[in-house]
């Protein structure tokens, strides 16, 4: 493989790793936002005066 494509290649690997974990980040945030949400909903439907 010619040297320039194979460092292209290491920089697209780099940024693609990076992205992933940023995903990752993402979406365990957006699961742990979920989850709160679902705690609302279920203490609202339970009538026990939790206000929003």
């Amino acid at each position: 493989m010619p040297k320039d494509v194979q460092l292209q290649l290491e920089v697209h690997m780099e940024q693609l790793i990076k992205m992933t974990a940023q995903l990752h980040r993402r979406l365990a945030e957006a699961e742990r936002e979920l989850s709160e949400l679902k705690e609302i909903f279920r203490s609202v439907k339970q009538g026990d005066g939790f206000s929003v």
